[in-house]
């Protein structure tokens, strides 16, 4: 299973030096947010990890998730990357926005996850 990467910047705790800067795409999209935010959290569970993350815009305002990756089976996506396209109107790459509305909205429930035969993009 080849998986396509989304939603991960360099200051996130999951974050690489290669990602791009989260502040780069926020407050730039409202279109479909509820849509959008629904199917993030709807992900299914990658990878769970026992710690959590804050918000890295704005620390005030503390604990907002934990540093999980979730999947459709196509793309994978951090846990928190719903909360910032919520609360920041986070913009997301143009072919994963086509993608949930081909699903209508709605991940898939047959996705087969076989953690043997995992490729990230």
């Amino acid at each position: 299973m080849i998986l396509k990467r989304q939603g991960y910047f360099k200051e996130m705790q999951c974050g690489e030096d290669t990602d791009p800067s989260i502040f780069d795409f926020i407050h730039k999209s409202k279109l479909n947010k509820d849509k959008i935010v629904k199917y993030l959290q709807s992900g299914i569970v990658l990878a769970a990890c026992g710690s959590v993350v804050e918000d890295i815009i704005n620390p005030q305002n503390g604990i907002i998730g934990t540093p999980d990756d979730l999947t459709d089976g196509t793309w994978m996506w951090p846990a928190d990357l719903s909360y910032y396209v919520e609360r920041y109107d986070l913009k997301l790459d143009e072919e994963f926005l086509d993608h949930m509305s081909k699903n209508s909205w709605k991940v898939p429930t047959d996705v087969v996850i076989d953690e043997n035969d995992l490729e990230v993009l």
